[in-house]
């Protein structure tokens, strides 16, 4: 299983995996991008979109979860549940997690509202993978506060080893100290954008993926021949 958490589709991995279950009794791969998605925004893609079970040449295994802008802590609370009802359907026995960190308050795409700490934070959705009993690869992704990027990776890494470190740990000394201003701290605190994922919205995502658990249900439980 392939989740991407960058704010951008990940179109390469998507496209590359696209259809490839179609053939094969049992499917290999799943993807998992949840990210932004709007016109003009990078990058261009016909599958870019929500994932749409009723289209014909919908594949259960390569799967889009596109959020509005000003995506918060509390957003990716609500849809985690549609996460874990993948994983449990697929049951992974591995599972690769792009840590993009340009969905993070503060990157220069000023985007999304996601922190690193707290309820619903990137770190806690880490943390939530950890307790899956699959192997877990964590990739680096995208992110344009660099300040901020070394500050999740690092926090990430320290979830990921039961050892996470607190948010208020201050930052040593190095040479480029000043580029952690103003707090000097770890934590990447949320933001401010208004959230434009509504609860509308929110209730026909959980709709959608409701309907696309079942049909991996029906691919892993009767494969094809």
């Amino acid at each position: 299983m392939y989740l991407d958490f960058d704010l951008h589709f990940s179109d390469g991995v998507s496209e590359a995996f696209l259809g490839s279950s179609a053939g094969s009794p049992y499917p290999q791969v799943l993807t998992l991008s949840i990210h932004h998605a709007a016109p003009g925004f990078f990058p261009a893609s016909t599958i870019a979109a929500l994932t749409d079970p009723t289209d014909p040449d919908f594949d259960p295994f390569t799967l889009c979860l596109p959020l509005e802008r000003g995506a918060s802590n509390k957003t990716f609370h609500r849809i985690w549940p549609l996460v874990e009802r993948i994983k449990d359907a697929f049951q992974p026995h591995y599972v690769v997690v792009q840590c993009g960190a340009d969905g993070l308050a503060g990157d220069p795409y000023a985007t999304w509202n996601w922190s690193l700490t707290g309820e619903g934070s990137m770190g806690w959705c880490i943390d939530q993978i950890c307790h899956w009993k699959s192997k877990m690869l964590l990739l680096g992704g995208g992110g344009y506060n660099s300040p901020n990027v070394a500050r999740a990776w690092s926090y990430l890494t320290s979830v990921a080893l039961d050892r996470p470190l607190s948010p208020e740990a201050d930052i040593p000394d190095h040479g480029a100290f000043p580029f952690y201003a103003p707090s000097f701290t770890l934590d990447v605190p949320p933001g401010n954008i208004q959230d434009q994922n509504t609860d509308i919205y929110l209730a026909h995502v959980e709709e959608v993926f409701a309907q696309v658990a079942d049909a991996i249900l029906q691919r892993v439980q009767k494969p094809v021949t």
